[in-house]
């Protein structure tokens, strides 16, 4: 019986997983360098097309429209902003329904395994 044989193989087995572990961890990094690379890149690249001059100008363009509507429309854009705000305030008032709905739910299922064969420990 050659018992040392056996040892080594599993010697051999285990730095095989060993190695085959680093490599991956290597790659990982390497891909969270490449990630955190693009970001940055895509960061920049944003940056740049923000603060560029023809961006500043198209923008420009568009407030001195708004502004000469405004003055022109007044009744027009008022009903916009009115618009918007109603939008905004169904939106949070919705919001603040469906969290009171989650926490009305959890707080039924809560009562519910408490009060289940009046054991508290009865699961749900």
């Amino acid at each position: 019986m050659r018992v040392p044989g056996l040892l080594q193989w599993g010697d051999v087995a285990i730095g095989a997983v060993s190695r085959a572990a680093e490599a991956l961890a290597d790659q990982k990094q390497l891909a969270e360098r490449g990630a955190a690379r693009r970001v940055r890149m895509v960061d920049a690249l944003i940056t740049a097309i923000a603060t560029s001059p023809l961006v500043e100008r198209v923008v420009e363009i568009q407030l001195d429209r708004v502004l000469e509507l405004l003055e022109r429309e007044p009744e027009r854009i008022r009903a916009l902003v009115r618009g918007q705000r109603d939008n905004m305030v169904g939106e949070v008032v919705g919001r603040v329904r469906a969290g009171a709905a989650a926490g009305d739910d959890a707080v039924d299922r809560l009562t519910l395994r408490w009060t289940r064969n009046g054991n508290p420990e009865t699961p749900a």
